[in-house]
């Protein structure tokens, strides 16, 4: 009996250190992205019309040993500020977590909840300033935010998510994935001059409450997007997505729908290599999408130059309906409409000195060329 004790003692340890060992891998596992798959379809029709000039997303990096536990009411700002110290997670447990201030937000840190039903990020009622912000400097890389909600009251002018790089040192690799960012005055987020940036399975709505200048998602001066099935419904005044000289997109079964304005804007310089594949834009006040020739930093005067158009466009089965106008394009070159249905209530796409090929697509409304500015539709501002 006595030979038998220590055995079954160390049998018993052995087990215990199993179970735990298995239950960190598996809580480690849920903290763990989840790589976006692309459609076997969109790969084809890429290498078909642009060969190898498309340039994918890099994946964020993570450290997912170190783990910080935040419950509601704890200080989540300390505990990015540790977290990034080596690289790690912080976990949101469930519950409403209020912010009274900024959140400051940086490099080799997931920030992790346990489902956007569960783990709630809330603007608190005296706080009028963004949610969580990354200034120019320093420059952050490896920032993951997911399984979470972040709530703004629609109070002040405060964006969801704010992100400001620089060019001569842009953030890299944020990934979004699977949370909700809703009912944020400015923006719901807006990143510039980032790269590599992933949105997957997010929800973008109610956002921009402070004017027409403030959409669900703002884009500029990025590199290397993807978003897969994403949602940036319900702008309250301005645009579903703005892609302001973003360079290199892929956005594949996406929904913007019910816009007082556009739902879609794509300009400036270094606009290009833009691919929308399952796209669905409808009920748009105004233009689905809108990709216009004029210079960002002089928008209030019209500029005919394909600098400032996006240039090697690709939709394929997007599903444009029931807007105003479906597509208004101004010297959009070099790209391609595919198996693409439009039904819209005015025009279908209204083209001015572009250079655009139809393959397989439907034009219920029907689709208006122009070789003069003078001859764009009176209805439809120059200068949306």
């Amino acid at each position: 009996m006595r030979s038998l004790f220590p055995l079954q003692k160390g049998v018993i340890l052995s087990v215990l250190i199993c179970l735990i060992s298995f239950t960190l891998m598996g809580q480690n596992s849920n903290f763990k992205i989840k790589k976006v798959k692309i459609e076997a379809e969109v790969d084809s029709i890429m290498t078909s019309k642009w060969n190898t000039n498309f340039q994918h997303v890099e994946y964020p990096k993570q450290w997912l040993e170190h783990v910080i536990t935040v419950n509601p009411g704890a200080s989540l700002q300390e505990a990015i500020d540790e977290a990034h110290k080596t690289g790690g997670v912080v976990f949101l447990k469930s519950g409403i977590h209020v912010l009274t201030e900024t959140i400051t937000l940086k490099g080799r840190v997931t920030l992790v909840g346990e489902g956007r039903e569960h783990t709630i990020i809330q603007q608190g009622p005296n706080m009028e300033t963004t949610g969580f912000s990354i200034e120019a400097e320093p420059q952050v890389t490896d920032l993951i935010i997911k399984d979470l909600t972040l709530k703004g009251s629609r109070s002040g002018k405060a964006n969801g998510i704010l992100i400001r790089g620089r060019n001569e040192s842009r953030h890299d690799r944020v990934m979004l994935q699977n949370i909700n960012v809703t009912d944020w005055s400015a923006q719901g987020v807006h990143m510039k001059r980032t790269n590599n940036i992933i949105m997957d399975n997010c929800n973008f709505q109610y956002n921009g409450s402070a004017g027409g200048l403030y959409h669900n998602v703002y884009f500029l001066y990025n590199k290397y997007i993807l978003q897969s099935d994403c949602d940036m419904s319900y702008p309250i005044k301005g645009k579903g997505n703005k892609y302001t000289s973003c360079e290199f997109v892929l956005a594949q079964r996406c929904t913007i729908k019910d816009c007082l304005g556009n739902g879609i804007q794509a300009d400036h310089e270094e606009a290009g290599y833009l691919f929308f594949h399952k796209y669905h834009v409808s009920n748009c006040g105004r233009v689905a999408l809108w990709f216009p020739c004029e210079d960002y930093y002089d928008k209030y005067t019209y500029t005919e130059n394909p600098q400032y158009a996006p240039q090697h466009v690709i939709l394929n089965r997007c599903e444009i309906i029931n807007n105003t106008w479906g597509a208004m394009w101004r010297m959009v070159n070099n790209s391609f409409v595919i198996n693409s249905t439009f039904d819209n209530k005015k025009i279908d796409m209204g083209l001015l000195k572009c250079d655009v090929t139809f393959d397989n697509s439907t034009f219920k409304q029907g689709n208006k060329t122009y070789t003069d500015v003078t001859q764009w539709p009176k209805d439809v501002e120059i200068l949306w």
